[in-house]
């Protein structure tokens, strides 16, 4: 069921969950791959002229976005997280009322879909949580074309191919994370293979398969260890949640002992909280997904998504995502400052898919295997 809100000031919608991630082990973001499928060639070109607010640079008209007077935003992300971010736009435009709808990033996919084939166009702004989904959503012709003159802080590496589609707006990771209270520190999984020992089964939790990141880890690690890594997997019987919350709540309460899809910016906010849980990153490197963001087509308000864009993309909105509890993004923007805690991106190994055609090719396997290791098929 999706989770839809507003937010008019201070009002805005309060949803219980919260989330979001980061990353983690000694990959430079210099250092990340270049995606092949969406790598820019040659320079974009900025779309029309520009103005300075808010103190960051925008290509919207904004009187015209002010007289639109809406946004809709669609996320992956949790109720509490877009709420958030449409509150913190909504600060600094008053004049605009942002409203989201919050879905799995699977869901989400199939809801724009099935919106737009029915002719319903009611998303300004999507976010996604992996490039697969984002990729396959522009051969679609989902996205507006719009260049914004933000994108001079983004390797083109970091932007769609051709530019104008979408962004990374942030990079997610995970990795392990276990009850203390269930766990001593000596016995805790310290590598991904360590979850396969016997003495799991029964008590490791995951997520479902409409989750973009859990595709992600899925993929990844069968790189490292072949398909021969999940069956091994399978045979521990994992339980699987809907959210990053739920992993969260469940791990901090001692229904599990181990967690094998702890998202680092979940593990955090739940840490600031005194569950009893510890963050593992293992040697190998952190499966990691850089989620993206880019208007709709037939977007119903043209210039506040290009102005809620913008905003995302300025260092004002990174550093936002950066610093909400509900995100704890890491950013992909050049000046981008320390992460709270002083950490950066380059501070962690991350394990980015770069083969995308692959990547996208896997979807449906991971799946049908996912489901039926956790009984649904």
């Amino acid at each position: 069921m999706s989770k839809e809100g507003k937010a008019r000031g201070t009002a805005g919608s309060v949803w219980v969950p919260s989330r979001r991630n980061v990353l983690r082990a000694g990959l430079s973001l210099a250092a990340l791959p270049v995606l092949s499928v969406i790598t820019p060639r040659g320079a974009y070109a900025q779309s029309g002229k520009t103005t300075t607010v808010q103190g960051f640079e925008t290509g919207a008209d904004v009187a015209a976005a002010e007289k639109e007077g809406a946004l809709v935003f669609y996320t992956h992300d949790s109720g509490a997280a877009a709420a958030a971010i449409c509150e913190a736009f909504h600060k600094d435009f008053p004049k605009i009322t942002a409203r989201y709808v919050s879905l799995q990033n699977g869901s989400l996919f199939s809801k724009i879909l099935a919106e737009r084939g029915a002719r319903r166009y009611e998303a300004d702004v999507i976010q996604f949580s992996d490039l697969g989904t984002a990729i396959d959503f522009q051969n679609k012709g989902g996205y507006d074309d719009y260049h914004s003159p933000q994108q001079k802080y983004y390797s083109l590496d970091h932007l769609s191919h051709p530019a104008g589609h979408f962004f990374w707006i942030a990079m997610g990771f995970a990795g392990l994370a276990y009850c203390t209270d269930r766990v001593k520190e000596a016995e805790a999984p310290a590598n991904w293979k360590d979850l396969l020992d016997p003495k799991w089964k029964g008590k490791l939790s995951v997520k479902q398969a409409n989750s973009g990141m859990q595709f992600t880890e899925w993929y990844e690690l069968r790189k490292l260890y072949g398909d021969s890594y999940w069956k091994e997997f399978a045979k521990q019987k994992p339980t699987a949640v809907n959210s990053r919350v739920q992993l969260f709540d469940r791990l901090g309460r001692g229904d599990d002992a181990v967690c094998g899809m702890a998202e680092w910016a979940g593990y955090q906010l739940a840490h600031q909280k005194k569950a009893p849980i510890k963050f593992v990153a293992p040697k190998d490197g952190l499966p990691s997904s850089p989620m993206a963001n880019g208007i709709v087509a037939n977007a119903p308000h043209p210039q506040a998504a290009r102005l809620f864009t913008d905003w995302l993309m300025s260092l004002k909105g990174q550093t936002f995502y950066q610093e909400n509890p509900y995100l704890y993004y890491g950013s992909i923007r050049k000046d981008a400052p320390a992460m709270p805690g002083g950490l950066k991106l380059n501070d962690f190994k991350l394990l980015v898919p770069t083969d995308m055609k692959a990547f996208l090719a896997s979807r449906k396997q991971f799946n049908s295997e996912w489901n039926q290791m956790l009984g649904l098929l």
